[in-house]
């Protein structure tokens, strides 16, 4: 059976990865912009003054596009401001954007210091833009603007930098490569979350990390479920008896699936149980009356649906395999508000029999 596409998320992943990691994107990409920056001071991100600046609709847009104040370390604490623009595709308008974009944030901002750059993540190693010019008629402008080509970069390089938004290039390069591949694009994957867990980062960057990666090299669901097993090897390889960061999101990606498909199984069902019930009790006024009914029990048992897949996501990655017994009991529980109970305590049981035990005490009580 032929596996479902899925859908890479390049805006989310460049802009959580320069947003969060920005000192060492520019530390690795544009290193002598790096130094002029003044680290002990936090940047700040324009997103609102950038949304209001932005010559088109968000929905027309094929880049990611990034606004952020620095200052400078050379004495005199002036303000700077950097726009970076994340092109995937060659675009032969790219160039003229670009001047766009420069002069109407000089004009919304009342012309501050401002650096405009751009980080070339396409896959054509001959399409290098970084000047905009015009002349006519003695008139001439030229606007010159600093770039970086992610295909220039050497993937041994990167496999080995301490900069950890070297594996975020690395990803994404990796993305490139593997493009129509799935199973390349599935080992590719797998190779760098192995690496998360070895590099020594924080937990915050790891977990970071992870959503960078993740959306950058989306696979078919079947594929990620794999994925996400791993995930749960490499923390139990790491002995780590809680959920780490890197498992919450992996987690909260299979929860936020499950709820989903268990409200639309429910609403399903409760759509034909209220055409059935609507049709036993009259063509009309018991219709309503059905349909109402059927879709309340339906978003009901969704709800409950989804909460119950949630709870066996976190104990099958914090513990493995569960018990059958365990599965049969937690059926047994129709209380919405019990099951978002168990849901905490499975997050937070030091083993599946402590969970069981928590289990045991809600199912022996009597259902509100």
């Amino acid at each position: 059976m032929r596996k479902a596409k899925a859908r890479v998320d390049f805006d989310s992943a460049w802009k959580l990865a320069v947003e969060v990691f920005l000192e060492q994107c520019l530390q690795l990409l544009f290193p002598q912009l790096h130094s002029l920056i003044d680290w002990t001071y936090k940047p700040i991100f324009l997103n609102t003054e950038l949304r209001k600046i932005r010559p088109e609709p968000a929905a027309k847009k094929r880049f990611v596009d990034v606004l952020v104040r620095v200052r400078f370390r050379d004495g005199s604490e002036r303000f700077v401001y950097l726009h970076i623009e994340i092109q995937a595709q060659p675009d032969p308008q790219f160039p003229l954007r670009m001047f766009i974009y420069h002069y109407r944030i000089l004009d919304t901002l009342h012309y501050p210091e401002l650096v405009s750059l751009a980080i070339l993540a396409d896959a054509d190693p001959q399409w290098r833009p970084d000047v905009f010019q015009r002349s006519l008629a003695g008139c001439e402008l030229t606007f010159r603007f600093p770039t970086v080509k992610l295909l220039d970069f050497d993937e041994q390089m990167l496999e080995t930098h301490s900069n950890p938004f070297a594996l975020v290039v690395l990803a994404h390069l990796r993305a490139l490569k593997a493009r129509g591949n799935v199973q390349l694009l599935f080992e590719e994957k797998v190779r760098l979350i192995r690496k998360l867990g070895r590099r020594g980062y924080t937990a915050d960057a790891v977990a970071n990390l992870y959503r960078v990666v993740d959306y950058l090299m989306a696979l078919p669901r079947e594929l990620e479920e794999q994925v996400e097993e791993i995930v749960r090897t490499v923390a139990r390889e790491r002995r780590l008896k809680r959920l780490t960061n890197l498992e919450r999101f992996a987690l909260e990606r299979g929860a936020r699936q499950g709820l989903q498909e268990g409200m639309e199984k429910g609403l399903q069902q409760g759509l034909q149980q209220g055409l059935q019930q609507g049709l036993q009790q009259g063509l009309q006024q018991g219709l309503q009356q059905g349909l109402q009914q059927g879709l309340q029990q339906g978003l009901q048992q969704g709800l409950q649906q989804g909460a119950l897949r949630m709870i066996l996501t976190v104990l099958r990655a914090r513990f493995g395999k569960v018990p059958r017994r365990v599965q049969q009991a937690l059926q047994q529980v129709q209380s919405l508000e019990q099951l978002e109970a168990l849901s905490a305590v499975a997050a937070s049981a030091v083993d599946i029999e402590a969970f069981e035990q928590a289990l045991q005490q809600v199912v022996q009580q009597p259902s509100s």
